[in-house]
């Protein structure tokens, strides 16, 4: 990635268009939290979000969550062509001990899927009781993994360039509180 192929952040934002506003965001925000609430009751949860797009959509939503928690992070990259788990690199992993536990994944958007199936498996190994996946944004389409893996979904996106909210265009924009698409 040379400098020349990072586009001037004001022209991507002017070449771009809402997909979803911020009224639309809170309320796919507000019915995740309803959902999550309503899934664990009262049972103590440790939430993991996912570097470095989860950041706002986590933020957003556990403000809203009601159980006993405890919050986490991690910051995985994915070794291309492995089996799951396998190819994950934590750069950050999880901090908790998370056996015995219910754990929650969050992150901003799930494309194909192979990362979250990754740290999905790693908390698996790690002996959590349970481990869920809830995502701001899912895209619609057929590669990867089932759009039904996720268990928690904000808001679908057709499959398009997609940013705001914790998704970045060329690392810009992840702090708009709306979600707009690249034309």
């Amino acid at each position: 990635m040379g400098m020349s192929t990072h586009p001037n952040p004001r022209s991507v934002l002017e070449n771009s268009r809402v997909i979803f506003n911020r009224e639309e965001v809170q309320a796919a925000v507000h019915k995740m939290a309803d959902d999550i609430n309503e899934f664990y009751g009262d049972e103590p949860l440790i939430m993991i979000s996912v570097l470095t797009g989860a950041i706002i959509p986590a933020a957003w939503l556990v403000t809203k969550l009601k159980m006993p928690l405890q919050m986490d992070f991690v910051h995985a990259t994915r070794y291309r062509g492995g089996l799951y788990g396998a190819e994950l690199e934590y750069r950050v992993p999880p901090r908790l001990d998370l056996e015995g536990k219910h754990v929650l994944i969050v992150d901003d958007i799930f494309d194909e899927g192979d990362t979250l199936a990754a740290i999905k498996g790693s908390c698996e190994k790690r002996l959590a009781r349970s481990v869920k996946l809830a995502v701001l944004v899912r895209k619609d389409h057929a590669r990867g993994l089932a759009r039904d893996y996720v268990d928690f979904v904000g808001l679908d996106v057709p499959d398009v360039y997609v940013f705001g909210c914790g998704m970045d265009a060329h690392e810009e924009w992840r702090h708009l509180d709306e979600i707009l698409v690249l034309e």
